[in-house]
């Protein structure tokens, strides 16, 4: 059984096929009502960047809130660190999440 590619070396072609589907659209009402049809969701959600640091390295927290029907919640926070042509970032999840949500908690009250 052949192992299945990860995302990152598959990225490139479902990107190119959903910017062909998109062309195709653009030219065409009903291929554009189509196209409208099928997407699942569109979600409003505001991203704070807070910068730590810039230059080389530099760093940053990506922190996501979202608003349900009671109050303006941390959805998620990426933090993404960057050097000189290079970069990696990963989502924060217990308790570094509690961490640092704790710490900019007041951006859910601006």
């Amino acid at each position: 059984m052949e192992k299945q590619k990860s995302c990152m070396e598959r990225i490139e072609e479902y990107l190119e096929n959903r910017l062909e589907d998109i062309k195709v659209a653009l030219k065409n009402d009903e291929k554009r009502e189509e196209y409208e049809s099928h997407i699942l969701s569109v979600d409003k959600s505001i991203i704070y960047k807070v910068c730590l640091s810039w230059g080389g390295p530099a760093d940053y927290f990506f922190i996501e809130l979202k608003k349900d029907k009671e109050a303006i919640y941390i959805a998620s926070i990426r933090y993404q660190f960057q050097d000189w042509f290079d970069s990696a970032e990963r989502y924060l999840e217990g308790e570094e999440f509690d961490l640092v949500a704790d710490m900019f908690s007041y951006l859910t009250e601006i």
